[in-house]
């Protein structure tokens, strides 16, 4: 029985998204550069996260997720006491690039060891139900430990991130506890490793339906990441939240989204993954497309629908790409898509940058909102046509 997997892996969530520096990061790094530095700091995370994303996900399926998770868990607590400790601007990014790393050897590696141990026990129609719980915890973590990291800022700008690398190394000391399932476990060689990567594209367009899947997820999480990374934050200040509302409006955001994370498995009783999907997408469409008419009020209302949209989107994408994905392939698969969703914003950041200073985030916004929702219907009204020309 792996059960004790799930009850760790709830607590290797918490550690993981023990983020004190939520809402102090930007006055942090503000201490060793300016806003353009920051800029230069996104990007080589961005960066990192792209080249280092499926060779993580092929390291995690061939070494095993345990082995992955430790060194996942290891670099987050020398990257966070690096980032609390930096004398100056290049170690501080340095920091970043080896926490980027640890990041991407924990995404996907939590999720594939999750549903292994349920399906070791044959249980792994649970797993939307356990997603839906990682979920929670990672978005309550960031909510709770944000607004005491406020706190501890006042005393110390290093604190935050003293604490979250303590955090670090509890995960670090969970994982040795974690057991690694007995699926389709393969031996380590170059070869396997080039098979291994190749295998993380095949598995998402593996025939036609999974390859209309995938490209509705891409469709709906490109957008996402563009929202999540970067506009979300841009529009939180042009709907005139002041920056003490902000925070709290964050924290608030973060835990009604835990909430919502909660309802997948209720809705997937209902809807089918693909409707759920379709539907989700729909309405993130309609926020961002509202977003020139909004003020603070339906400014808050339009991001807080969005975010709990979002949750449900990502927990039935990861359920879906789980479920059609064989175990030993099952991190690569992963942590390709997560790749494929990233490369959109790394190639387009600045740009969408310079247009929201041009004509305001809300203007750029309705756009992606009116490019997603034509996105979403045009396959619809295709069909039609399809048909009666067969």
């Amino acid at each position: 029985m792996l059960i004790r997997n799930i009850w760790i892996a709830y607590f290797l969530a918490f550690c993981k998204n023990a983020w004190f520096w939520l809402g102090v990061w930007v006055f942090y790094y503000l201490l060793y550069t300016n806003y353009a530095g920051i800029g230069l700091i996104e990007t080589a995370l961005v960066v990192t996260f792209i080249l280092t994303e499926i060779p993580t996900g092929a390291i995690a399926d061939l070494l095993g997720k345990k082995n992955s998770l430790m060194i996942s868990f290891i670099l987050g607590t020398i990257g966070s006491f690096m980032m609390a400790y930096a004398p100056d601007f290049i170690v501080l990014t340095i920091s970043v690039i080896v926490l980027a790393i640890g990041g991407t050897l924990y995404s996907g590696t939590l999720e594939a060891l999750i549903y292994d141990s349920l399906k070791q026990d044959k249980d792994e129609e649970h797993y939307p139900k356990v997603i839906s719980n990682i979920s929670s915890i990672s978005l309550i973590a960031p909510a709770l430990c944000g607004l005491i990291g406020g706190y501890l800022y006042l005393i110390s700008p290093n604190l935050p991130f003293i604490l979250q690398g303590v955090f670090s190394a509890f995960g670090l000391i969970a994982v040795l506890f974690l057991t690694e399932p007995l699926i389709d476990t393969q031996v380590f060689s170059w070869s396997n490793y080039i098979y291994q990567t190749k295998q993380g594209f095949n598995q998402l367009t593996k025939n036609e339906s999974i390859l209309r899947q995938t490209l509705l997820l891409l469709t709906i999480g490109v957008i996402l990441v563009i929202a999540d990374e970067m506009l979300n934050s841009f529009l939180g200040v042009e709907f005139e939240f002041k920056p003490e509302q902000l925070g709290i409006f964050w924290a608030i955001l973060f835990l009604i989204s835990g909430i919502f994370s909660q309802f997948t498995s209720k809705f997937l009783k209902i809807v089918s993954e693909k409707k759920l999907l379709f539907l989700t997408g729909i309405i993130v469409a309609v926020t961002f497309i509202v977003s020139p008419l909004a003020g603070i009020l339906l400014g808050g209302i339009s991001l807080t629908v969005r975010a709990a949209s979002q949750v449900i989107f990502l927990n039935t994408g990861s359920f879906i790409i789980n479920k059609n994905t064989e175990s030993k392939y099952r991190a690569t698969t992963i942590s390709t898509y997560n790749m494929l969703r990233n490369i959109p914003y790394a190639v387009s950041a600045y740009f969408i940058g310079s247009l929201a200073d041009t004509y305001s985030a809300k203007i750029i916004a309705s756009y992606l909102g009116v490019v997603l929702l034509l996105l979403l219907i045009f396959p619809i009204l295709r069909r039609p046509y399809e048909s009666s020309n067969k």
